[in-house]
């Protein structure tokens, strides 16, 4: 019968919401009605359901308090503003039968502290499903710090190919006061009469007066704050707080030496990228190359799409991309041809299960960024692989279960960034007497390896 038990409780939420529509209702109704005897069997009626889906909504919802696990200290106090709100569309509901009475600006003041119990049950009835930031989460970070709001602090990342267009001030030097500043200085706590969360309020400075100095930069109340011993009491940000980096620091510097301009992009600021180097997306496997260039162009991407490529990035802002023939079967030697207009883009190919050849090498050959290649399940042997040596990026190569011919391998070990080469075939076994050199023997796995069978592995259960 528990399950039973359980199921009564689940349906709080479902009936949370009847005592809000009736009771609503019935407010609106007094407020409409003036004090005509007209409308009060409609709002006998409203009062009496909403007082009686009320009490369903406390039983419904103690039931789940104890089925699902709520701590009491979590729940209590959505709780006692529901028994209020009963307590008192029990007693308008009485006052409209004429059991007791009191005036008629009496129960309107009846119907505001109804109306403000409901707005509080349901408010913390929401923390408990939607978390108590589920009203403040999308408001952005100037106004959460405005009303107090603790955030959790977004990590600076700048696009790679785009940052040099965006405003130094918006892409850096906000977001350093947000991270590092706005704790001491937000409208709720300005410590020395600073505010730092918007740029007209670090225009305005605080009680020490403006934090640039417009004749010598580098003499900025700002900078000297900053550049304080940490011991010191002055220094910002204080001691146990989180210091700024040192590309911050020097960034900052930069800002106030050009004259804290709000606008102006970092490229016409002729900032070198160095010091923006932290604040890149990190590559999220470290292994492909670390370079700039322009992304591919969208039309050349969508024709590749069309013809069955699947294309990603190697992470969201990156212009390197991954090319995979998953859905693309029928990829031969010829078809390769249609990836050369994004060569440079290339950083992992997957041909495996297509139709390819030794042939698609000289293709292959003359993407320079290329990084993995898998060919996996093809007609590969070997015999042209050597034209991947000119491949600097070149790091790993799948070639399981493919016809790749043992006196090949020679030709890879002059590959010169080669890590990981997978040729285990489960259809057959390499018979050689080829000598890898010691140094490479941890780069070529040629054998498919079983784990060792446990007397355990042929017990029933």
């Amino acid at each position: 019968m528990d399950f039973i038990i359980d199921i009564v409780g689940r349906f709080h939420p479902l009936v949370v919401h009847l005592p809000i529509g009736f009771l609503f209702l019935g407010a609106l109704m007094i407020f409409y009605s003036g004090n005509e005897d007209k409308y009060l069997p409609i709002m006998r009626f409203s009062f009496f359901w909403g007082a009686i889906s009320t009490l369903l909504a406390l039983i419904t919802g103690f039931v789940q308090y104890n089925q699902e696990g709520y701590a009491w200290e979590d729940i209590q106090n959505h709780l006692i503003f529901g028994i209020i709100v009963l307590i008192i569309a029990v007693t308008i509901y009485l006052n409209l039968k004429r059991i007791f009475f009191v005036g008629f600006k009496s129960r309107k003041i009846l119907v505001y502290f109804l109306i403000l119990s409901l707005i509080i049950t349901g408010h913390l009835g929401g923390n408990l499903t939607h978390g108590k930031d589920h009203l403040t989460a999308p408001l952005p970070d100037n106004f959460k710090a405005i009303l107090g709001v603790d955030y959790p602090i977004k990590k600076i990342e700048l696009d790679r190919v785009t940052y040099r267009s965006q405003s130094l001030y918006q892409a850096i030097v906000q977001p350093v006061f947000n991270a590092k500043c706005i704790s001491c200085h937000s409208p709720k706590k300005k410590k020395g009469e600073l505010v730092l969360i918007d740029y007209p309020s670090i225009m305005n400075g605080g009680e020490g007066g403006s934090l640039f100095s417009k004749t010598d930069p580098e003499q900025s109340l700002l900078l000297k704050r900053i550049h304080l011993p940490l011991e010191d009491e002055k220094h910002m940000p204080p001691k146990a707080k989180v210091q700024l980096t040192k590309s911050e620091n020097v960034l900052l510097s930069r800002w106030i030496a050009h004259g804290a301009p709000k606008e102006a992009s970092i490229e016409a600021l002729k900032i070198e990228e160095e010091l923006f180097a932290s604040f890149f997306e990190k590559n999220p496997t470290g292994i492909y190359p670390d370079i700039s260039i322009a992304p591919a162009e969208n039309e050349v991407l969508k024709a590749l799409k069309k013809k069955g490529f699947f294309i990603s990035p190697i992470y969201k802002t990156s212009p390197l991309l991954k090319i995979s023939c998953i859905n693309y079967h029928d990829f031969n030697d010829l078809s390769a041809q249609s990836l050369l207009p994004i060569k440079e883009h290339i950083v992992s190919l997957d041909l495996g299960k297509t139709k390819v050849t030794d042939s698609v090498f000289r293709v292959i050959q003359k993407l320079p960024n290329l990084t993995v290649l898998k060919l996996d399940n093809t007609k590969i042997n070997g015999s042209q692989i050597e034209l991947l040596s000119q491949l600097k990026n070149l790091k790993e190569i799948n070639l399981v279960n493919t016809d790749f011919e043992i006196h090949n391998l020679t030709k890879m070990y002059n590959f010169p960034t080669i890590k990981k080469v997978n040729l285990f075939n489960l259809k057959k076994q390499f018979n050689s007497n080829l000598k890898i050199p010691d140094s490479l023997k941890s780069v070529f796995l040629l054998q498919y390896y079983e784990l060792e069978k446990l007397d355990t592995d042929s017990v029933v259960y």
